[in-house]
């Protein structure tokens, strides 16, 4: 009798858990609300924590007690995140609806660490200001080569200084040709003359132009708030859970959309930036995998993003880098290409085959602004002599004297004027002549060159040129075969 009896509490235990929910003990219970009353469809978690629970029609959720997990946060758009100690009783959490109107008369907060001005980004965020510090979006309106071309695009398209600016300097204040005009830039402190801090984490969504015609500031919608009257900052980041009473969670954050409003834009009716439209065409683009997935992918290194000023221990998994890289530049663009070389001596000619693919990448390669360009040089020496291939491809008429007819092969954009002068500056071109010769993700170029039979020595180099008129350029990969039959 006393263990059919136990076996009936045990049941009846059982069915009380699926009915009526985990022991109050083992659980965590609450309510979200605002000032109209209680708040359905809200996200509620453990601060620091994945696991999630979402509100009921009477704005009531539980969790399951975690031992040493202190602080509840709720979050919903629309809202400011809202944050409470697990312990109080009753639990509720208040959410704060945000302000309807952008306040354009907001000044942007420096984010260069300055312990005179506590509200400025690195004094908390030392670790991510660091790394914003290295990426292109701190130096966007400083650029010594973007300035020279910038300079000499006003002296024939004066209006274009406001497209610029809108991307380079989103921040600029008014004044100089159109509206905004970079040359202005230099007379910002430097943490405010690119994009920073401050302007990318007060976006609260796409704006209501078009992408690729609508630029920069243009294509965002800001939530900025009025320092004045309210005293509130507004930060919209990707944490659900960070409840300063400030923050508000935002999925943008995460949206390559926040990505196109630069990435993508025709001026002067060409096409001088389309990264966006190249991932929306890619696998990666299809299958959903945003811009941040691999450009902010976390380093693994980050686990605290204000140590010693509020901020929590995290996965680093959840944290990602604001370098735009997750290593350096040249070293995302080698991790995505896979060079592949062999040469074969025959009795009548040297055979070298070439096989260059663009993998795990979500738009062509290269992209970036229009001019930029790799070039693969294919070489072939006999003792201290250069040899010249029998056959394969050649560098087009475009490139630099020397350059145009060796062996190899480019992968570019090409503009030309109105004369039909190759290359073109993008505000020179006539947009019809654009010749695209770039890798596509996962697409494998294969080339063949002969070269004769005397060649005991080959050289592959892969160079990066980010502009057509500057010298300057990064090896990406110099891969080289010694033919040569070792004495014995």
């Amino acid at each position: 009798m006393l263990a059919r009896a136990a076996v009936l509490l045990t049941i009846i235990g059982l069915l009380a858990w699926q009915y009526a929910g985990v022991p109050a003990e083992a659980e965590c219970t609450g309510t979200v609300r605002d000032a109209q009353g209680p708040v359905a469809g809200a996200s509620v978690r453990y601060k620091g924590t994945s696991q999630e629970a979402v509100t009921d029609a009477a704005g009531r959720f539980r969790l399951p007690r975690l031992p040493g997990r202190q602080r509840v946060t709720a979050t919903k758009d629309g809202y400011f995140i809202a944050g409470e100690d697990a312990a109080a009783t009753p639990l509720v959490l208040t959410l704060q609806p945000l302000p309807t109107h952008d306040c354009d008369r907001y000044a942007w907060v420096d984010p260069s660490p300055d312990p005179s001005k506590p509200l400025q980004c690195g004094n908390c965020h030392q670790a991510i200001h660091d790394e914003w510090l290295q990426s292109r979006h701190a130096s966007s309106g400083r650029n010594p080569r973007f300035l020279k071309q910038y300079e000499q695009m006003l002296t024939e398209h004066p209006l274009g200084a406001d497209v610029c600016a809108s991307c380079h300097a989103p921040t600029l204040p008014p004044g100089g040709f159109g509206e905004f005009d970079m040359r202005e830039a230099a007379k910002q402190p430097p943490g405010l003359s690119g994009i920073h801090c401050d302007y990318c984490h007060k976006v609260q969504g796409p704006g209501t132009g078009e992408f690729g015609l609508t630029h920069g500031r243009y294509q965002l919608s800001l939530l900025r708030p009025d320092m004045e009257n309210d005293h509130r900052q507004h930060f919209f980041g990707s944490l659900p859970d960070v409840d300063r009473g400030d923050d508000i969670f935002s999925r943008f954050q995460r949206d390559s959309k926040l990505c196109a409003a630069c990435h993508e834009g025709v001026v002067f009716g060409v096409p001088v930036y389309t990264t966006f439209s190249e991932w929306q065409a890619s696998p990666a683009g299809k299958s959903g995998q945003s811009c941040q997935a691999c450009h902010m992918a976390p380093t693994g290194k980050m686990t605290n993003i204000a140590p010693g000023h509020g901020g929590i221990r995290r996965a680093p998994e959840t944290l990602g880098n604001h370098r735009m890289f997750d290593r350096d530049p040249i070293g995302m663009l080698r991790g995505c290409l896979n060079l592949k070389v062999s040469a074969t001596a025959g009795k009548d000619e040297v055979q070298v085959k070439v096989s260059l693919t663009a993998d795990d990448v979500g738009h062509a390669v290269p992209t970036g602004f229009i001019d930029r360009h790799l070039v693969l040089f294919i070489e072939g020496y006999a003792g201290d002599r250069d040899r010249t291939a029998y056959h394969g491809p050649t560098l087009p008429n475009e490139f630099r004297d020397g350059e145009a007819g060796r062996s190899g092969r480019s992968y570019a954009r090409f503009l030309a004027d109105g004369d039909g002068r190759r290359p073109a500056r993008f505000w020179q071109a006539d947009p019809a002549t654009l010749v695209d010769s770039r890798l596509r993700p996962g697409v494998t170029d294969r080339l063949t060159f002969g070269f004769p039979p005397d060649v005991d020595r080959v050289r592959v180099r892969l160079v990066d040129r980010r502009s057509w008129q500057e010298r300057d350029e990064t090896v990406v990969f110099d891969r080289r075969i010694d033919l040569r039959v070792p004495s014995p």
